[in-house]
Order: C-alpha cells, then sequence, then structure tokens
C-alpha cells in the first residue's frame, strides 16, 4: 500500500524524508543535487501552492515536477483549505503584514503537514518525518529545531558545504534561471518589487490595489502592502519618477531568502 505516491512502512524506525519545495534558488538546486546523485533520494517532494505565486515560480514548479519524474520521486503539490491566499486576504478585508506569518503557516506549512500525515499517521511521542530545508551555508543562522516531536527539520546543503552562489552556479550549468520565491503580494518583497510588479504584471498589481482597497475600507487605516507608503498606487506614481523603474536585485528585498517556506 502507498500513499501519495510514498510506500508505507514504520516511520517511527525510518522516518519519513520530505524535500520541502518552495521553487527558488536553494529547493531547485537540491533537485539538481538529487539528479547528481550528490543527494540522496528523498520518499517524497511537496510543494505548497498558495495560489498566488509569480508566474516565474509556476514555471519552475512545472519543470521540478518533470525532474521529479526522471529521477522517480513523487512530486505533490498541495494547497490550504482556504483556497488562494490574496482571496482569502480580499474577502476578510486585511493584507499580509511585516513580521507576522501567518500567511505562512495556512498556505504553506499546514497543507504541507497535514499530507505528511496523511502518509505517517497520528502517531504522537516520536519522530515520524523528517523535512529537508534549503538553508545555504551564508545563511545558517535560519536553521531551526521542528516545533513538534514528531516532525523534525533536516538542512542537506549544510551538510555538503553548499552556498547560495554554489546554488545558482548549479542551476546555471543545467541553463535554469531561478529567482527567489515568493507571493506577488508579499511585503517582504520591498518597493521596487512592486514597480517591476506594476510593469511586467499588471494584473497581478490590481490585485493588490483591490487587497489594499478591501483593507482600508473596513479598518479606515492608511497603511496597506509597503511599508511606510500609504497605498501602492501612490507607490507606482510616485517611485516610477524618483527610481526610474529600477529593476529589484537580490539585496534590495527584506525577503530572507524564502523563510516563508520553513
Amino acid at each position: 500500500m502507498n500513499v501519495h505516491g510514498v510506500e508505507l512502512r514504520d516511520f517511527k524506525k525510518e522516518p519519513l524524508q520530505v524535500l520541502s519545495f518552495g521553487g527558488g534558488v536553494q529547493s531547485f538546486a537540491m533537485l539538481l543535487l538529487i539528479k547528481e546523485g550528490l543527494l540522496p533520494k528523498p520518499d517524497i517532494i511537496i510543494h505548497s501552492d498558495t495560489g498566488s505565486e509569480m508566474p516565474y515560480t509556476e514555471k519552475i514548479i512545472d519543470i521540478s515536477a518533470s525532474i521529479a519524474i526522471e529521477i522517480n520521486v513523487p512530486f505533490l503539490i498541495v494547497k490550504s483549505h482556504r483556497g488562494r491566499l490574496h482571496d482569502d486576504y480580499i474577502s476578510k478585508g486585511s493584507v499580509p503584514v511585516v513580521g507576522i506569518r501567518s500567511c505562512t503557516f495556512n498556505f504553506k506549512v499546514l497543507p504541507q503537514r497535514r499530507a505528511i500525515r496523511e502518509i505517517v499517521g497520528n502517531s504522537r511521542g516520536s519522530l515520524l518525518a523528517e523535512c529537508w530545508l534549503g538553508i545555504t551555508t551564508d545563511e545558517s543562522h535560519r536553521m531551526m529545531e521542528g516545533e513538534f516531536q514528531w516532525i523534525g527539520n533536516k538542512f542537506p546543503l549544510l551538510d555538503i558545504g553548499f552556498s547560495r552562489k554554489m546554488c545558482v552556479d548549479l542551476n546555471n550549468k543545467y541553463n535554469y534561471e531561478v529567482k527567489k520565491s515568493g507571493c506577488f503580494c508579499c511585503p517582504y518583497a520591498g518597493k521596487k518589487n512592486f514597480i517591476r510588479l506594476f510593469q511586467d504584471h499588471p494584473d497581478l498589481f490590481k490585485i493588490c490595489i483591490e487587497m489594499e482597497k478591501s483593507y482600508q475600507e473596513k479598518h479606515g487605516s492608511d497603511k496597506g502592502l509597503v511599508p511606510s507608503i500609504k497605498d501602492i498606487e501612490n507607490l507606482k506614481i510616485n517611485s516610477l519618477m524618483s527610481f526610474g523603474a529600477e529593476i529589484l536585485t537580490e539585496n534590495e528585498s527584506s525577503c530572507d531568502s524564502g523563510g516563508c517556506f520553513l
């Protein structure tokens, strides 16, 4: 018998090995390292789809699912029962807030944990599963222990001494341009990211405006998605003039390299 393509066994003796796949630089590099035989195969790869991913992340997920077939590892995409992240915020008259990662828990962590529980069962008191997280040597401060006894964390890239640059180089070696993953409406992305969103994906930028307006109308607030900016429509007008529509670079975002995927 198997669940989600995983053959069942005594997980107390041999915990389920899960590659927690965000679709960014590090997690994609882990997939290529498995293909090269430099990392062992996990039992399953799980991606939590918020429904609000950037288009380039969606493309990488499609590519990754194909690579998973090549290496014969099940690739599972899970979603929150609450639907798409941005729709959920609009319906509640709310927006994601820097420092409060409820979106991470509800749309990334919970769907993944539910899928893992379907495989390992509901036993308590023993380690049943280990999640592989794409943390590199330059960000080892982000290491964390699992918060529950039944599920732990592993850091394969740290074990083999891989830096983020090494991940980028590996992805480039196979001609994959992999970008930092994240939702299009994430406030951690920074001001210039929303300028780029306006330029490249006006349909997604329009959704962000809708999110802000729904929040401001409900709470009578002058705060929005971007810290210190009243609303992103002003950002579109003012920042395009002052910044000349510069493109976001890796060090211009306050996102801690995909921390929301932990």
